[in-house]
């Protein structure tokens, strides 16, 4: 019986770089780096000293990451950063967005800070997947069952793909690279889980050669994105039944709209049929 191998991701040569540490080994000497709700670091530093980098989270339970020359690290709020505009090379913010209060605050902050042509690395669960609900469902039992009432639920925000594109396109950055990654149920490592584990993923590993499903697939989204500054989300609000053309309905000053919209492209009425 074979042993299977494992081996980092090999780019082949038209794939784009998107993992965190291909990403951080492409960068140039002397690059400034931010990594945004960093934790205890999220790649290890010392792989590229010489980056600039800065980081910083809100709370660092298991300690901040070790300062160094070109290392600095404060306490700060990924929504209202003091930081100047158009500063860094890079920002990371690695399963950081599901667990922030103010979403749209903390993504304005993101491409603020992030220079014309840099790149903002974002990896974010997949609110379908397994993994993400066994998260919340844990949570959720904490609170409730547990009587844990004061415990702050972790994962604030949902993600699917298409909100996740629309909230950075709305900001001027394109994507530029993207991956779906399986679970790895590292969260587990919590001592309060970690006895389970090793169990809970070897029955997982058991149901998919019994049945050929598989509870750890696509759980978590890898992208990247260049700042370019255009900004690439455009809203429609209706759709012509005549003529299928896009437009833009705008209730009235008055909000009285009566029971019809005029297509702007060929003229013909349209009811509502949606809310307004």
């Amino acid at each position: 019986m074979s042993v299977p191998r494992a081996e980092v991701p090999k780019r082949g040569p038209r794939d784009r770089a998107v993992f965190l540490r291909e990403l951080i080994a492409a960068l140039p000497e002397g690059a400034r780096a931010l990594d945004a709700g960093c934790g205890p670091g999220s790649w290890p530093y010392a792989l590229r000293p010489d980056l600039d980098v800065t980081s910083f989270d809100i709370k660092f339970p298991p300690g901040p990451p070790p300062r160094s020359e070109r290392v600095r690290v404060f306490r700060g709020d990924l929504a209202r950063l003091p930081l100047r505009a158009d500063t860094f090379d890079f920002t990371v913010c690695h399963y950081v967005l599901e667990h922030v209060t103010e979403l749209h605050e903390c993504c304005d902050e993101l491409a603020r800070v992030t220079r014309p042509g840099g790149t903002v690395y974002v990896s974010v669960p997949r609110a379908a997947a397994f993994d993400d609900r066994l998260y919340r469902f844990a949570g959720l039992f904490a609170k409730y069952a547990l009587m844990k009432f004061r415990k702050r639920l972790e994962h604030q925000q949902r993600f699917d793909f298409h909100s996740l594109i629309d909230l950075f396109y709305a900001r001027g950055l394109r994507l530029t690279a993207t991956a779906r990654v399986p679970a790895g149920f590292s969260w587990m490592n919590d001592p309060r889980t970690k006895a389970l584990q090793g169990a809970f993923t070897a029955a997982l590993a058991g149901l998919f050669a019994l049945t050929g499903v598989d509870l750890a697939r696509d759980a978590n989204f890898v992208l990247t994105f260049e700042k370019v500054g255009d900004v690439g989300y455009r809203k429609v609000t209706h759709v012509c039944r005549e003529c299928g053309e896009h437009a833009i309905v705008t209730p009235s000053a008055s909000g009285a709209t009566g029971g019809s919209w005029t297509c702007p492209y060929c003229g013909r009425p349209n009811p509502f049929g949606r809310a307004r």
